[in-house]
């Protein structure tokens, strides 16, 4: 009779527990997808960056639940007042448990690794299917950064200057160390290294400017300097 009774109260802590975590869950993923944690989107790139973004975020909020639970579970069920006198018993393993969590474990990366791809796809299709890039050489050295518009022979320091619904192609190098060349309102990201031209592009789709919108900055992600502005113009010059 003692057994039955505390297998059914085993039964009855893992449904509570079930229901404590999707509910948990539920609540995690409803702020995730309602509390904006990334900077507005100024660029095609950005829109795609964003979507993977809330996407493994939200697939990391049931495994943070999951697993937060469960310590405070264990922390509350089978906590030891005192110095422990003996070992406690062996955990054996159980070998249905270890084959479902890693058959689930492999679908996730899987998954995540075909999306990430996707994407990854989506944005070098958007450089290749660009009409007519606007090429901007850009150089980094401590603390600025210069820009080039060879086609326009058009040479600016501490601003650049981009227009809107055209893919900018970067090409960027360095003058003394390593930098990483970054506006975070277009999310893409690239390592300025001397002696080596290194390219990234993107689409603003957003009008906006650095005394606007603090995201609209041309900052190193790496020897950060002096703030430098950029500003997304409508006429295409």
């Amino acid at each position: 009779f003692s057994q039955s009774r505390e297998a059914m109260n085993g039964k009855t802590q893992v449904i509570m527990l079930a229901l404590i975590w999707a509910l948990a869950t539920a609540a995690g993923v409803a702020v995730v997808l309602s509390v904006g944690i990334l900077p507005s989107p100024a660029a095609t790139e950005a829109h795609i960056i964003d979507r993977a973004m809330t996407l493994l975020t939200v697939l990391a909020v049931p495994v943070f639940v999951l697993v937060v639970m469960l310590l405070v579970y264990s922390m509350v069920r089978f906590r030891h007042r005192g110095v422990p006198t003996e070992d406690g018993p062996p955990i054996r393993g159980n070998l249905r448990l270890e084959i479902v969590w890693v058959l689930v474990t492999l679908g996730l990366t899987l998954f995540l690794a075909g999306y990430g791809t996707l994407g990854l796809l989506d944005i070098r299709a958007v450089a290749a299917e660009a009409p007519n890039p606007l090429v901007v050489q850009v150089k980094g050295s401590q603390w600025l950064w210069e820009f080039n518009y060879p086609e326009q022979n058009i040479h600016t320091v501490a601003e650049l200057v981009l227009p809107v619904g055209r893919t900018a192609r970067f090409e960027v190098t360095s003058k003394d160390v390593l930098h990483s060349f970054w506006i975070p309102a277009f999310r893409m990201k690239i390592d300025a290294v001397p002696g080596m031209v290194t390219t990234v592009s993107a689409t603003p789709d957003l009008l906006g400017s650095f005394q606007e919108d603090s995201h609209f900055k041309v900052q190193c992600a790496e020897l950060c300097g002096v703030v430098l502005a950029v500003s997304v113009d409508s006429h295409d010059e």
